[in-house]
């Protein structure tokens, strides 16, 4: 009988090179990512005792409707053990995809049934099936610059190269963005996707305009182009919604939609879902292979939606969003009016604020010995270096008074770096 080393098997594992011997393209082509890609909080080392951190888009904890969750979650394993404590199935629990289909028919007027949602794991979840079924090494996908970093990373991962077309407050640029289309096609290189936040941008927060939807959406049609319209904000509108989604204009044709009840509802739930018409469906659900997420939080949704509970509650993140950009708007111009340009969004989670006096890199060291924290602009683009002005702030999470003083904070970061440079 052999005698079994323990010894000898870890010194034979430790002189393996990983990377070179067992790690795929994927993993030795893309890097590590940030916490914020990863959903936390992303933060410079600080010296403060009280910092700030306006880096996640994370909805606000104290403002969870955490009674209406408990109710609807033990009621669901009260009245539905048996099924919410099964394995989810592909397309996820029937019921709530019923709901979500009738919910966004009155929203938007389309002819959703059960079978067109998809329920998966977040918008991430959405998109890596997206990617699975419909993207492969040599593909193009174009995204907007800036973008969310977190998709850059995951096209990248499966090793599709990502070309990015300059947005403004607008949208993104559609001669450009036909353009860079044609001039790839003359290359020999195929567009196969195109990933845009229309609504609430992040980072920019900015909405795309309805002519340049109807732009886009003609070019990507000429060039068998798939669109992933992500929607993860397009809800937390503040006064009026957002002009109709590319999928509502094109009735699903070369769109699928991506929405989520992350920034809605909590970001624990890990609940999202694809809206996609059956020819696109069909295939997602063939590269699917993780037995479907959680029938219990589908059971548990689905009472919130049917309740009535989870309209109430999005009115309300409505009204408390808008006021806290509102005071995060009107601190900064308080205490870096001469430092700062932005553009005020009218719904989401972000301020995009550019620098008018030094570069963002500097502000931000600066800042984080102030005890404030928040992300460069220059990490949402594929090129970093396209950007060395902006910043972003994700205000949805901390308190009002701490908004008010991290203006204050980042004003005095402001004057640090200046006196500095002066």
């Amino acid at each position: 009988m052999v005698q079994f080393e323990k010894e000898t098997i870890a010194s034979q594992w430790q002189s393996l090179d990983i990377e070179n011997d067992l790690l795929s393209e994927a993993a030795r082509s893309i890097g590590a990512g940030s916490a914020t890609d990863a959903g936390r909080f992303w933060r410079l080392p600080t010296e403060h005792p009280d910092p700030i951190v306006l880096a996640g888009g994370i909805p606000d904890d104290t403002a969870l409707p955490i009674e209406d969750l408990i109710d609807s979650f033990s009621k669901s394993i009260r009245d539905n053990f048996s099924d919410s404590l099964m394995y989810g199935g592909w397309f996820g629990y029937e019921g709530l995809r019923q709901l979500i289909a009738d919910r966004q028919n009155k929203i938007e007027g389309t002819t959703l049934l059960p079978d067109n949602i998809i329920m998966h794991n977040g918008s991430s979840g959405c998109l890596e099936n997206i990617c699975k079924a419909f993207v492969g090494p040599g593909d193009i996908a174009i995204v907007e610059s800036p973008s969310y970093s977190g998709t850059v990373r995951a096209i990248s991962g499966f090793r599709a190269e990502v070309v990015e077309v300059p947005m403004d407050k607008e949208g993104i640029n559609p001669d450009l963005f036909k353009e860079t289309v044609e001039s790839l096609a003359a290359q020999g290189k195929r567009v196969k996707l195109f990933y845009t936040i229309p609504d609430y941008h992040n980072p920019m927060g900015n909405v795309t305009t309805l002519e340049i939807r109807k732009a886009i959406l003609e070019i990507c049609a000429e060039h068998k182009i798939l669109i992933a319209e992500d929607a993860a904000y397009t809800e937390l509108y503040y006064d009026t919604p957002p002009p109709p989604s590319y999928y509502a204009l094109s009735d699903g044709h070369g769109v699928i939609k991506m929405c989520s009840f992350s920034k809605i509802l909590a970001t624990g739930l890990r609940a999202g879902w694809i809206q996609a018409r059956d020819e696109l469906a069909a295939p997602l659900t063939k590269v699917r292979f993780d037995m479907g997420n959680s029938p219990l939080v589908h059971y548990a949704l689905a009472d919130l939606i049917e309740s009535g509970k989870l309209d109430n509650h999005i009115d309300s993140m409505r009204a408390l969003y808008k006021s806290k950009c509102r005071t995060m708007i009107d601190s900064l111009k308080k205490y870096c009016g001469p430092y700062v340009e932005l553009d005020e969004p009218e719904g989401g989670y972000f301020l995009w604020v550019k620098c008018t006096q030094t570069k963002a890199f500097d502000l931000i060291q600066a800042a984080a010995e102030e005890g404030v924290v928040f992300p460069l602009g220059s990490i949402f683009y594929v090129d970093s270096s396209l950007d060395d002005s902006h910043f972003r702030l994700a205000f949805t999470r901390a308190p009002f008074e701490h908004l008010e003083e991290a203006s204050r904070r980042i004003g005095k970061a402001f004057e640090k770096v200046l006196d500095i440079q002066n």
